[in-house]
């Protein structure tokens, strides 16, 4: 039995980590979730690693027959991390993937009294701001001894863990991937940009809208459409009325998978301003950007983190420095000067998923790297 633990299964940026619940070990596959929410992205058992105890629910939604043995006297003297490894047991959890860094700290105990081999996929925040909490980053010198496996969304991430103490022999390199059944390729019809993401400082939404300002004074019917929310969200709608583009601007909020990828379908260009936030928080690699490619745009985006292991700066797109919304707005400019590029870069992006970043082939990889059988 292969074990898939997660602060929780149901936040809607975290597309990757129901990819992963559905496709590692499909009819295989516990679900361990620190949060109290029953909804679950496969028809799977679930543990509730709460801060009391863990709870064991069945498929059905009902209390599993665990759930007995806990309220036992012997089980309600056992601490948490005894019990949870108690369950993993008897499911026969041979194998753990848990879902970043941070979150791993908490339940390498129990992994490691169960006797199953632990693998943790760290994806950016957990391997940059993390580092700053002297306990997060003593946690981590026993995790990184205890690991079977250690995973990083790109290069860049990875060599950070080394950095900070993990072993090189434990590293591997492996992207959220990309379901490409469910991108269609764009069909754009006028100056559509697109940006997709939390309104966070590292994705610098603010960055976009003033390289977008600077686009739309010389492509009068450039529009851009921006999806996601979070804490900048009133910041973007005060600078997007700051510059006047209330008519060219779209703040769209959270909206749903379809609705990002028919997006997609619409937009001519994809741009993403990550930058290194002031605290040090940073991405890994962002999904957003890898769909874009599968969708055929054009990305013009940053020089950050692992983005430039999936962009390709003048075949799948541009990249400029952090900061430069300069520099954005005229390689935007000239994708939308010439379709004939944009066409070109969209279909190098497309290519470039299809061989590299489609969810199959990195399940695949994480798959290989921790000894499951495929499905």
């Amino acid at each position: 039995m292969f074990a898939l633990a997660a602060n929780g299964f149901n936040k809607p940026s975290e597309t990757f980590i129901r990819a992963h619940a559905r496709g590692l070990a499909p009819g295989k596959t516990l679900l361990v979730a620190e949060r109290r929410e029953l909804k679950r992205p496969i028809d799977a058992p679930l543990i509730l690693f709460s801060k009391r105890a863990p709870i064991f629910v069945a498929r059905d939604g009902g209390l599993g027959r665990a759930l007995l043995g806990f309220l036992s006297p012997r089980r309600f003297s056992m601490s948490r991390s005894a019990y949870l490894a108690h369950l993993l047991r008897r499911m026969n959890v041979t194998t753990m993937m848990v879902e970043y860094g941070v979150c791993a700290l908490p339940l390498m105990d129990a992994a490691e009294q169960a006797g199953c081999a632990l693998y943790v996929h760290f994806h950016g925040v957990d391997a940059s701001t993390a580092l700053n909490d002297p306990a997060i980053k003593s946690g981590y010198q026993r995790l990184f001894e205890m690991a079977a496996g250690v995973i990083g969304p790109s290069r860049f991430i990875t060599d950070k863990l080394h950095a900070a103490g993990c072993p090189a022999d434990k590293l591997h390199v492996v992207p959220c991937g990309v379901d490409i059944s469910a991108i269609h390729p764009a069909e754009p019809t006028g100056a559509d940009l697109l940006a997709v993401g939390r309104l966070t400082e590292k994705k610098a939404p603010l960055a976009t809208i003033n390289a977008f300002a600077k686009v739309k004074a010389q492509m009068p019917d450039a529009r851009l459409t921006m999806l996601g929310d979070g804490p900048l969200l009133e910041a973007a709608k005060a600078e997007v009325a700051r510059l006047g583009l209330d008519d060219a601007v779209s703040l769209l909020g959270m909206v749903s998978a379809a609705e990002v990828h028919a997006a997609m379908r619409s937009s001519r260009i994809f741009m993403q301003h990550s930058i290194t936030a002031k605290n040090g928080d940073v991405e890994g690699l962002p999904v957003a950007i890898l769909e874009a490619m599968a969708a055929g745009l054009p990305v013009v985006s940053t020089l950050h983190s692992g983005i430039p292991e999936a962009v390709q700066d003048g075949e799948t797109g541009f990249l400029v420095a952090e900061h430069d919304a300069g520099a954005m707005a005229a390689r935007t400019l000239e994708l939308l000067k010439d379709s004939k590029l944009a066409a070109n870069m969209g279909a190098a992006g497309r290519r470039r998923v299809e061989t590299k970043f489609t969810i199959d082939i990195t399940n695949g990889r994480l798959r290989k790297i921790m000894g499951l059988s495929e499905p």
